[in-house]
């Protein structure tokens, strides 16, 4: 009986000491959630997230607080909430006066950022902006620019391209790419390159959509009309490559434009304007000027005239001076007529007392028109000499002489020019009709 009773004591005892011991554990487990609550809020944020941890840039969360950065530096910064914006300035490293590419590139994106970028102007209107797609993913951001002042807006968005969304530490490095060419700033009739020979060939790049490249030349023969071949080769997949020609008054003479990206580009004409610009720009396959930029290759050709002249005047006109003349060759370039502008062809044609001269002109492609008009020593039309063909006809005409003293005459030549305003003469001399 008294065993039977110990043996009770003892299991009270234990009892009692087992619920001691669960409500001492329960104790240390309420103590320690408590501790570890206490440290959560002192450093909670709102979120749910440690303490943001500002960069060395803040503040720096809107446009007039904008750190000015250096080119070509790494920075280290950091989005330190969601809610944050980071604002730079950049100052490109070339003049206003002419485009170049900079480059924005941000690396070391922590895991849980989405970056995004946006690109803004002197005056904080959106030029353009980017973002990635993944966290923690690198980003690279090329825009072409005059040297002008920009703003660059980093900020955390997230797969849903929604701003304000992330957070986390990345590096950013801005870049002038010194994308142009050599003969840059030549984006105006001011700026125009004047320095390219014909026959040689220049690299040159339409950096910007809104780029000009102007190139000034000079005509090899004062006043003379010529013939000129200008090609783009060596073009950029993207550029639709154009030609405009103006002339020493900044009037535009005429254009042409590539029906196709990346493809050459030849562009004929004839001028005898002593100075004249040509300009490069890109357009598109809807003709629409400053739609395209790349690089392109310009070899300005000058294929002249024929080697008679200058002889477009009285004062110039070649001599004829012995029979049979051996078959002058000459060349009309562009269609004169009824007394215009255009490439006349003169002659000075010696004409011997009691002496007739017979002349026959000939042109070599069937679908140019030959007219001539004759004039005395003094520069006055001789009525009854006037020739007028039809396309691709040979036309004739003669002078008597009756008189015994020698004396000279002018032959006025001009054409309305098909495929080509060649031509061939011819002179012979007899003795003068009688009366």
């Amino acid at each position: 009986m008294k065993k039977l009773e110990k043996s009770n004591s003892l299991k009270k005892i234990n009892k009692f000491i087992g619920l001691t011991i669960v409500v001492l554990m329960v104790s240390l487990i309420f103590v320690s959630c408590d501790i570890l609550l206490s440290e959560t809020d002192d450093d909670d944020n709102g979120n749910g997230d440690s303490a943001p941890t500002a960069d060395e840039f803040e503040p720096n969360d809107e446009r007039a607080e904008a750190v000015a950065i250096d080119l070509d530096k790494k920075y280290n910064a950091r989005i330190s909430e969601k809610t944050d914006d980071d604002w730079f300035k950049i100052t490109p490293a070339h003049g206003s006066d002419t485009y170049d590419k900079v480059q924005i590139s941000v690396t070391d994106v922590s895991t849980d950022l989405f970056i995004h970028i946006e690109l803004r102007g002197a005056d904080g209107g959106i030029l353009d902006s980017h973002g990635t797609d993944t966290g923690g993913q690198d980003l690279t951001y090329t825009f072409a620019t005059p040297g002008a002042d920009y703003y660059v807006r980093f900020s955390g968005w997230n797969s849903w391209q929604s701003d304000h969304s992330s957070s986390g530490d990345y590096s950013f490095t801005v870049s002038n790419l010194d994308a142009n060419d050599e003969y840059a700033p030549n984006h105006t009739f001011e700026t125009a390159e004047e320095s390219l020979e014909y026959g040689t060939s220049y690299d040159g790049v339409i950096v910007s959509k809104y780029e000009d490249d102007y190139y000034k030349f000079t005509n090899p023969t004062s006043a003379v009309w010529n013939s000129y071949t200008f090609t783009l080769t060596d073009v950029s997949d993207d550029l639709y490559g154009k030609f405009n020609r103006y002339g020493a008054d900044e009037s535009e003479l005429g254009s042409k434009g590539a029906d196709t990206a990346g493809a050459d580009l030849t562009y004929n004409f004839i001028s005898n304007e002593n100075e004249f610009y040509i300009r490069v720009s890109g357009w598109n396959s809807w003709q629409s000027d400053h739609s395209s930029s790349g690089s392109y290759t310009l070899t300005p050709v000058s294929n002249g005239n024929d080697d008679n002249e200058p002889d477009d005047t009285f004062e110039e006109a070649r001599e004829i001076t012995s029979f049979p003349a051996s078959d002058p060759t000459g060349t009309v370039l562009t269609d004169a007529a009824n007394n215009n502008n255009g490439d006349y062809e003169f002659f000075k044609v010696t004409l011997k007392g009691d002496k007739k001269v017979l002349w026959s002109v000939d042109p070599a492609a069937s679908n140019t028109e030959l007219h001539f008009r004759c004039y005395d020593s003094d520069e006055t039309f001789i009525d009854g000499t006037l020739a007028d063909g039809g396309d691709g006809e040979t036309i004739n005409g003669f002078i008597n002489n009756l008189d015994s003293t020698d004396t000279f005459f002018y032959i006025k030549l001009g054409a309305y020019v098909g495929d080509n305003g060649d031509y061939t003469i011819s002179f012979t001399e007899t003795d003068a009709d009688p009366e």
